[in-house]
This record gives structure tokens, sequence and C-alpha cells, in this order.
């Protein structure tokens, strides 16, 4: 890392690549601390075509080649979740950075692997958490940790997508098929859940119940109907570890939407997206702020404002990526470790676990024993 430049590959670097191109692509090209070298996608025509657009160095169709290159630092992998585990331990074995997107494998086993490998190898290791760098996310984290509105007792999400239900695209259909490891719970529940143990805390024991009322979808280039066996109702309660009791509900196949409401003894913080598509992680978030007399019964006094965060260059999901890489690029440089890493994300895996046996056992999981 020659002049303090990263030298980044992106498995998944197609300029087709929806995420990639929105996010990884504009935001590393245009980095002052990253240079884009080598381009992996699954065909050569696409890896070259890529790569000579970002003037990147190489292309490659194997991801095990492009993780092998010299001119390689860092390889981030965005491509589909089946595709995490493989082509993470190509970087990891060839102790390269990696920036891996959330979920970080199929299951639990394969994130707890990972995990321990990128330790051994002593790499830096980044998870694509990308709801904690949301300037709004770490305003409510900072307003709860300073008392503004007092002690929580509660709080109350809702997240809800139009996708994932009984119409689907092609690109999107593998979502419908839980042994893919990237269905509602995973993918906007995984983002979601995150969010809220970020702010307020991880959860001390939960009960779950999940439900499908799609077992088929159309996809909508085809007409075809294919086969769903994931849920699309979600409903979680629980005690987090300070005491507030937790309410979550998670749906799909419905109009989207996304809220989280905290409730304090002095107040209330309500984080909402605007045009929401049901995923915190896309950004366009806004914070509104409730206070009142701790006597409730006085109700005259109540001070409403919606919270202005005027610092922020981008407030999207490109803008929260472009946080993480420079986060990560200061980890590296300094020998820290501040970003969320691959042990973040197999604590939210094990969460999302604990949420599928209560879900199918029907009893309360407890997830941390005092």
């Amino acid at each position: 890392m020659k002049n303090k430049v990263i030298k980044a590959g992106i498995i998944g670097g197609s300029l087709n690549n929806q995420w990639a191109s929105q996010t990884h692509i504009p935001v590393l090209k245009d980095h002052p601390l990253y240079q884009i070298t080598a381009i992996g996608t699954s065909k050569m025509e696409t890896a070259k075509k890529s790569a000579m657009m970002l003037k990147a160095s190489y292309a490659f169709t194997d991801y095990k080649e492009l993780a092998q290159s010299k001119d390689v630092d860092l390889v981030v992998v965005s491509i589909k979740v089946p595709f995490h585990y493989e082509a993470s331990i190509a970087a990891i074995e060839e102790n390269k950075h990696i920036y891996c997107e959330w979920p970080l494998g199929i299951d639990t086993i394969q994130a707890e692997k990972l995990a321990k490998m990128a330790d051994d190898a002593n790499i830096h290791h980044a998870i694509g958490l990308q709801g904690r760098q949301s300037p709004e996310v770490n305003y409510v984290k900072q307003a709860i940790k300073q008392g503004e509105i007092g002690r929580v007792i509660s709080c109350t999400m809702q997240v809800a997508t139009q996708g994932k239900g009984g119409i689907t695209d092609e690109r999107s259909s593998y979502l419908l098929k839980r042994e893919n490891g990237a269905d509602l719970l995973t993918i906007n529940g995984g983002h979601s859940l995150d969010v809220l143990c970020y702010i307020l805390g991880d959860f001390k024991e939960l009960s779950a119940a999940m439900n499908s009322h799609y077992t088929e979808a159309v996809i909508q280039e085809t007409g075809i109907k294919i086969p769903k066996n994931t849920a699309d109702q979600i409903l979680i309660q629980g005690t987090l570890v300070d005491g507030a009791s937790a309410s979550v509900h998670i749906q799909s196949g419905v109009y989207p939407a996304f809220q989280l409401e905290i409730r304090g003894e002095k107040g209330v913080l309500r984080l909402t997206q605007n045009n929401s598509s049901g995923h915190v992680q896309f950004g366009n978030l806004k914070v509104k702020k409730i206070t009142h007399p701790h006597d409730l019964l006085n109700t005259e006094d109540v001070y409403s404002e919606e919270v202005k965060i005027s610092s922020v260059k981008d407030n999207g999901a490109k803008g929260y990526v472009e946080t993480a890489y420079t986060i990560l690029a200061e980890d590296i440089f300094e020998h820290k470790s501040q970003i969320p890493n691959f042990h973040d994300a197999v604590k939210l895996h094990r969460l999302l676990d604990a949420v599928r046996k209560s879900a199918k056992t029907g009893k309360k999981i407890i997830l941390i024993n005092e």
C-alpha cells in the first residue's frame, strides 16, 4: 500500500450489479485512499468492459485469481449471498483485507468459520451493515446516551417491503428460497435489527412467530410461478439488555415502510424513512423528537421537532458506504478496529437463529443470562 493508497479488487464489480454500481464502485473510484485495480464478474466480457471503464488493470472471472493478484490489497465481496463464503475464503487465504456485504454466509456456521479464519490471518475485515453509518441513526444513539428522552421504556419497529411476497423479478427470485440465506428475515430484518441493537443494545430474550401468506410468487418478466418457502410475516417481542421492551414486525408483499419509535420517560425519538422500500440501509432517513415533562398528567408543555442533520454530504446508501470505507482505511493504516466486522456479523446471525428457533418451537429464547 504505497503512498497510502489501498488497491481494491471488487468481486461482483460489473456495472450491471445494481448494488455495487450504485455504492462500492462510485465510492472507491473517487475516494482518495483507494484505487480500483481489479474487477471480477461471472463473464469475462463484462469483467473486461467494467475494468476498462473504471481504468482497472485486471479483469477476472475466477475470484481466487483476483485474490491472488499482487495488485490487490482489499477484496470487496458484492455478489449473491450463496457465494459469499467461498469468495471470502479465497481472500482470507491470500491474507487480503476484506469487505463483505451482509449476510456474511448462508448460516451462522459459515459466518463463525470466516470470523475465525480472518482473525487467524490477522487481516482487517468489514461487514456491510451500512445502517450504522447513518448520521440519523447515530444522532438517535447519542441522544439516548445523553438522556434526552430519559430512561428508555420501550421501542417499536415496523419494517415492510413490497418485495419478497407474491411477485418478484428474475434477479430477485433467489431471495424466496430459504436455503440461499437471503430472505426477508436475513436481509430486511437483519439490517433493521442491527440498527435497533446498535442504538439500544442487544436482546436479552425474545419470542417470535413467522408466517407465510405467499407460498409461490409470479416472476414479472415471464409470468411463471415459482415456489416460495420463506416467511413473509415475522413478529418478534422481547426484552433488551437494559430492560426496555421491544416489539418488531417485519413483513413483505405489502406497502413499504420503515419506522423505529423509541419511548422514554421524558420523550420519544422516531426514526422514519422517506419513500421507503423497507431497507433502512438505503438511507433517506429522518428523525423526529418529542419531549414532555416527566409528569405525564401535564401534557401542555410537550415539544416536538423534526431534527435536521445538516452536516451530511450524501444522506443515503452511497454516503453510508463512503463513510464505511473511510473508517476501514483508518483502521488499516492506523491499526484500529472501528468498522463493523465479521464478529458483528456472527452476533447478528445468532440473533436471527434465535428468532427462527423461537418461531419453530413456540418457546422464549434466552440470549443473555444474568
